[in-house]
């Protein structure tokens, strides 16, 4: 089949061009290919415009990077959120917290491997909001560690920010070996994570 020659228009798009519909093509090409691999030339023709169309819709590559990733990091915060404000011991709800996250994985796994893995690609004011995002996460978690602590089911520490990024450290590693359609379902996935994360840390 003979390649598109310089110059030649972009495909019709099949469906609107829409910021949202850029962002989806933006997180498939970014989770196989790699952030820096993708141009504005490769997200314009997946999406089906001219490369300058693109910026009718987005102001630039890295600022849709940027929308990725926060709102990556705000899926899981806006579920784990509410199981650190509820009831319960720390133990079980750092349990619940993990199957939380798992979850979100299991139906944003690409966007997530985009978050985890290539936030380190921004800059400047983006890599400073993205640090701010990612503190808000990872307080919830260090909260819990905290709460554990006081009420005895998680084992005291000297270090226990060691202990949050750990526990975040694993949660990130997942996005690497978890499959949705895999033989365990994300609860059954969570719950063995749990069994390690926590075997450290109770006192149960």
């Amino acid at each position: 089949m003979a390649g598109r020659t310089p110059g030649s228009r972009a495909a019709r798009p099949t469906t609107p061009v829409t910021p949202q519909r850029i962002q989806e093509v933006a997180i498939r090409l970014f989770s196989e290919r790699g952030y820096p691999v993708i141009g504005m030339r490769d997200l314009s023709e997946a999406v089906g415009i001219l490369p300058g169309s693109l910026y009718a819709h987005i102001e630039s590559k890295e600022k849709l990077l940027l929308d990725i990733v926060t709102s990556g990091v705000q899926n899981f915060t806006d579920v784990i959120a509410p199981i650190v404000d509820g009831e319960g011991t720390a133990d079980v709800r750092l349990r619940e917290a993990i199957k939380a996250h798992m979850r979100v994985l299991a139906v944003t796994l690409d966007q997530t491997r985009v978050t985890f893995h290539q936030w380190h690609y921004l800059t400047g004011d983006n890599l400073a909001r993205m640090i701010e995002v990612r503190r808000d996460y990872e307080v919830l978690f260090s909260r819990l560690i905290s709460e554990g602590m006081t009420d005895g089911t998680l084992l005291g520490t000297t270090r226990p920010k060691v202990s949050t990024l750990s526990i975040i450290g694993v949660l990130g590693s997942a996005t690497e070996w978890f499959s949705p359609t895999g033989s365990a379902s994300a609860d059954e996935i969570a719950d063995a994570m749990a069994d390690v994360v926590t075997l450290g840390l109770s006192t149960r």
